[in-house]
């Protein structure tokens, strides 16, 4: 974030006129397993819904203004309730 504040100065424009949008793809585990991975070997945007809900909060508190999650890839992509449900709870860690 401070390299394209920097780089929006450098070119005479204001960071604060920008909007960053990041796409991701998180790796939610198996809701049933209520298995956590371990903080120190976890990636970002992955793990359960506690620990991807603090990671975006984490992502909320670097100044991205928007979040995209694609859950198409998680093994409930092809359940579109499934993946409402999943949205419906992590929306609420997102606004």
């Amino acid at each position: 974030m401070s390299i394209l504040n920097d780089n929006a100065k450098k070119a005479n424009k204001n960071p604060n006129n920008f909007k960053i949008i990041l796409l991701t793809f998180p790796n939610l585990a198996d809701p049933k397993s209520q298995t956590t991975i371990e903080e120190s070997k976890r990636y970002p945007l992955t793990g359960t819904i506690d620990q991807i809900s603090n990671d975006i909060k984490r992502i909320k508190d670097m100044g991205i203004d928007h979040i995209i999650m694609s859950l198409n890839f998680l093994p409930v992509g092809k359940d579109v309730d499934g993946i409402i449900d999943i949205a419906k709870q992590l929306s609420k860690f997102a606004r």
